[in-house]
C-alpha cells in the first residue's frame, strides 16, 4: 500500500456523507479522463499512470470523494498499463496495432464512464482493476 501524504485524523460530527462540492468533482473527473492518454492518436502513458496517482496524493487530505475516485483510477490506469505492455510486446510480434487500439479504446471508454459517475457525484467502480492503493 502506498500511502506518502496520509490524512489528518480528525472527527467528523455526523456520520451522513456531504455531497461533493463542484472543485471535488473536478478532481474526481480529472483522475478518470487521464484513460484518454492511452489512445494511440496522442499516446502517453506516462501521463494517464501519473495524473491520477498525482491527484490521490494532493487531494486525499480534503475529501473523501475525491480520494476514492482517485484511487479507483490508479488501480485502474495500473491495470491498463500492464495491457499496454503486453500490447506492445504483441504488436512488436504481429505487426500490427490492433491491440494498441483495443487497450487505448477500451481504457478511454471506461475512463470517460467514470468521468461522468464523478460529474453526477456518484460513487466509481471499475469493472477490473488491480488492487494495488487501498
Amino acid at each position: 500500500m502506498f500511502i506518502l501524504n496520509p490524512k489528518p485524523a480528525y472527527q467528523e460530527q455526523d456520520d451522513k456523507p456531504k455531497p461533493p462540492k463542484e472543485h471535488e468533482k473536478f478532481f474526481a473527473v480529472l483522475a478518470h479522463l487521464a484513460g484518454l492518454f492511452w489512445l494511440p492518436i496522442v499516446p502517453a502513458p506516462i501521463v494517464a499512470i501519473a495524473l491520477p496517482f498525482i491527484v490521490l496524493q494532493f487531494a486525499r487530505v480534503h475529501s473523501d470523494f475525491v480520494e476514492q475516485h482517485a484511487r479507483e483510477a490508479c488501480n485502474f490506469q495500473m491495470l491498463m498499463g500492464c495491457f499496454y505492455i503486453v500490447a506492445l510486446i504483441a504488436t512488436s510480434m504481429l505487426n500490427t496495432t490492433f491491440l494498441l487500439w483495443w487497450v487505448g479504446i477500451g481504457a478511454s471508454l471506461f475512463s470517460m464512464w467514470q468521468g461522468g459517475r464523478a460529474m453526477n457525484g456518484w460513487q466509481a467502480k471499475y469493472p477490473a482493476k488491480l488492487n494495488i492503493f487501498k
